[in-house]
Parts: structure tokens; sequence; C-alpha cells
């Protein structure tokens, strides 16, 4: 990890930047998605679904299984980064869940 990492943010030599913001409700994720190649989206929800394809978790590098849980950006706020997923067991304990 980069000195500017957390636990809650990840930074890749791609020049991509994810920080998980908070978790409102259990299946929500709030997130700040940077890519220098891409363009930035501030405070985009994420919600739970069912992956439909393998991949690669973008938060963690963890591989993904079809049918794993994970959080996939809302449609209307997936500009550019709608095929992207985090894995759900990839997100840190720590982010705020809302709870309180």
């Amino acid at each position: 990890m980069r000195k500017e990492e957390t636990e809650n943010t990840r930074c890749f030599a791609t020049g991509r930047r994810i920080s998980l913001l908070e978790r409102p409700r259990a299946d929500l994720l709030v997130v700040d998605w940077s890519d220098a190649r891409r363009g930035h989206c501030g405070a985009q929800d994420w919600r739970i679904v069912t992956a439909r394809t393998e991949g690669r978790c973008a938060f963690s590098g963890a591989e993904i299984r079809k049918g794993d849980p994970v959080f996939k950006p809302k449609r209307r706020e997936a500009s550019l980064n709608a095929d992207e997923m985090i894995l759900v067991s990839a997100v840190p304990e720590s982010v705020d869940t809302g709870d309180g």
C-alpha cells in the first residue's frame, strides 16, 4: 500500500483511487471513485447484487466468481465504472454502517 492508503481507501498504479465513504444500510455502499483515465464519481451509491460474471474486485483485487455477492454502482450513476464490482467480503468493518 502507498502511504496515503487507509483501510477504506485504495490507490493503484493505474491512477485509480477508490474510497469507501460510508455504508448507510447493509445493502448500500457510498464510494468515491477516481480514475485518471476515466474520470471521477464522488459519493456514488453502490448496491449489493449477485455477480453475473467472473472478474476481479476493484477494491481488493480478489477473484470474483459468478454468483458471489458484490457491490455494483447503481445504473443511473454508473457512466464510467458500470462494469466494476467490489466484493461484499472486501468491505472493511470500519466503514460507518449508519446503525448508530
